[in-house]
């Protein structure tokens, strides 16, 4: 009995196992097609092996490897976390009831419910197959089905990217190579081609002090265009020149001639020349010469953009006290005759050893008086603006810069002086007042367009040009009136209320009477602080009105556009080889961005827009 009970088990057991070596034949007679990844061989092999395993009823004996794989640490399709039918929920649960032709039927059933695979090689002799090499192939072959043609698009959202994220040439030549190799777009394999660099060599020339690229305005103009036409028919230009050192460890500076269109404030600052050396530019001639011979031919003639024919004017320039006095060849603030709106005389104090300008009713200088070169001392070379068609020299050159003269002078000034007790008026800040003030800080609530909270009142020093006026108008005439004395307080509000009447254009009404609030908090500041303290920012005050009066509100002539692009044209720079040519490729930076911008200005008709959008 116990031998015929042992045969029929063998007998059974055979059955079985034809049944799967039936099932392997079937599977291996299939036409060879290869996974689209090795991980899919992975899963079929463990799902494989575990059906002979429960199907064979064996341990270890049987195939020890397949009960390794199904019993292993790794996410693999179980009974337990896989969506199985409920016929092979019953074949799990009762596996000898079923027939070889229900298993059959049941197994491919759970196999097409997991995943749709084409047919494969021998079961029996899997090999882990590379799954980044497969992917490779899978995504060269979708990039030749979705976008065989996009080589050229793809290029110009690849340069866009680089240059507004500040890629690096050898970061963009290891992605360039990884994208042929694995795409089916045609990429270049440098990125100074991708990127466009032109080689500016006959563009630079050399003058004194160092070098100098000029391409001009009306290159300027019509690289930024292109065939978009302006929605205006004049442009009134303003320009803002400055100094930008590039290393710490050298003194070589680039001063750019930069370019907005008063007009047109979403075009973004333009570029238009630059000079590389080791200081300022030593011949002011040659310098300002191209700018000021292009400029007057272009206001007799105009330029045609898109076919369409733009008036040019001069609006404003607009730069720092050590810029304009360069610029204009006349003496530095700290001379005597330093102030470029008035003729006031200013005092040296021998004991502050600064110069201080009492007078606040001085007469004001002319453009004739300043061409005739009837200043005296203040003049120091002849300028080329003095050249200029339609441009006035005292009046179109603004000293009302709203972060140099009112952000990072008087207010900075102020709250220093203040926190230290070296203005004047009063003691140091205590301790305990600056934690009260700080705790006043910290529930101040700032509007979205500014991208940062106060910091501490301690860390002043290290205090942004645009925290400085964050403080000015949204929290000083809360936290001052704590920690300052009454004559001192009702000083400052003077300065604060004439501030924001000139910041808004609805509040012009209010302007003259902003003009005798400054004009009162300069008189003042010499009794409360001490006459050496009426320094050449604190005088200029006075000139504010004037300048608000024919070019707006404060907001509207600031530097802090043109501070942002120097900043632009620093980040440009990869390295300290030949900087200047670097710099080049920042004036023709994507131009296509700012011709869209254009177009959604212009664009009235919904389905219009829907349309581009929707072409990318």
């Amino acid at each position: 009995m116990e031998n015929r009970e042992t045969e029929n088990r063998e007998i059974e057991n055979c059955e079985k196992r034809g049944t799967s070596a039936e099932k392997r034949m079937r599977e291996t007679s299939s036409d060879k097609k290869m996974r689209e990844t090795g991980s899919m061989y992975k899963i079929i092999k463990k799902i494989n092996n575990r059906y002979d395993a429960e199907s064979l009823g064996e341990s270890s004996t049987s195939d020890l490897h397949s009960i390794n794989l199904a019993s292993s640490d790794e996410e693999i399709p179980s009974a337990s976390n896989m969506p199985l039918s409920s016929e092979y929920q019953e074949f799990i649960g009762c596996p000898e009831e079923q027939t070889i032709e229900e298993e059959r039927i049941v197994e491919a059933e759970y196999i097409s419910d997991w995943i749709n695979f084409d047919e494969c090689d021998n079961v029996e002799n899997y090999e882990i197959i590379d799954d980044t090499e497969n992917i490779a192939e899978t995504a060269s072959d979708n990039s030749q089905q979705t976008a065989p043609n996009n080589s050229e698009a793809m290029a110009e959202r690849l340069r866009n990217w680089a240059l507004k994220t500040y890629q690096t040439h050898s970061a963009l030549n290891g992605l360039l190579e990884i994208l042929r190799d694995t795409t089916s777009y045609k990429l270049p394999k440098d990125a100074r081609t991708l990127l466009r660099t032109k080689q500016c060599g006959k563009e630079i020339q050399q003058i004194a002090g160092g070098e100098f690229w000029y391409p001009g305005i009306k290159a300027a103009l019509l690289k930024q265009f292109g065939n978009v036409q302006p929605r205006v028919n004049k442009f009134s230009l303003n320009f803002s020149m400055d100094g930008l050192p590039l290393h710490k460890s050298s003194r070589k500076q680039f001063w750019p001639i930069l370019m907005s269109i008063e007009e047109l404030p979403e075009v973004p600052v333009l570029m238009v020349g630059n000079f590389l050396g080791q200081s300022k530019p030593a011949n002011l001639k040659e310098y300002l010469d191209p700018l000021v011979n292009e400029l007057n031919e272009l206001m007799e003639k105009g330029i045609q953009i898109a076919n369409k024919l733009i008036t040019i004017r001069v609006w404003a320039i607009i730069a720092d006290s050590p810029a304009r006095a360069f610029i204009k060849g006349v003496a530095y603030f700290n001379h005597k005759n330093g102030c470029q709106k008035c003729t006031v005389e200013g005092k040296f104090d021998k004991t502050a050893k600064v110069m201080c300008f009492l007078d606040i009713d001085a007469p004001p200088r002319t453009h004739n008086d300043f061409e005739n070169s009837k200043y005296g001392e203040h003049h120091r070379e002849t300028t080329p603006l003095i050249r200029l068609l339609h441009f006035d020299i005292i009046k179109n050159v603004i000293i009302a810069d709203l972060l140099h003269l009112i952000d990072f002078g008087v207010t900075r000034t102020s709250i220093t002086g203040w926190k230290s007790g070296k203005l004047g008026g009063g003691p140091k800040w205590s301790q305990d007042t600056l934690n009260r003030i700080n705790n006043i800080l910290d529930k101040v609530e700032i509007p979205l367009e500014f991208h940062r909270k106060l910091r501490s009142i301690e860390d002043t020093g290290f205090w942004k040009a645009s925290e400085f006026n964050m403080f000015l108008n949204y929290a000083s005439f809360i936290v001052l009136k704590e920690v300052l004395t009454k004559e001192q307080y009702e000083h400052f509000m003077l300065y604060f209320c004439a501030i924001r009447l000139f910041s808004f254009e609805c509040y012009r009404e209010h302007w003259p009477a902003a003009h005798l609030m400054l004009k009162q908090f300069v008189a003042q500041y010499a009794t409360i602080y001490g006459q050496h303290r009426v320094t050449s920012n604190v005088h200029n005050l006075l000139h504010v009105y004037e300048d608000v009066q024919k070019f707006g509100p404060l907001v509207k002539f600031s530097s802090y556009r043109y501070e942002a692009k120097l900043q632009d044209i620093g980040k440009t720079l990869r390295s300290g080889h030949k900087v200047l040519n670097r710099s080049t490729l920042d004036a023709t930076r994507n131009p296509l961005q700012m011709r869209l911008m254009l177009k959604l200005s212009t664009w009235t008709d919904l389905n219009t827009l829907k349309s581009c959008h929707e072409e990318g």
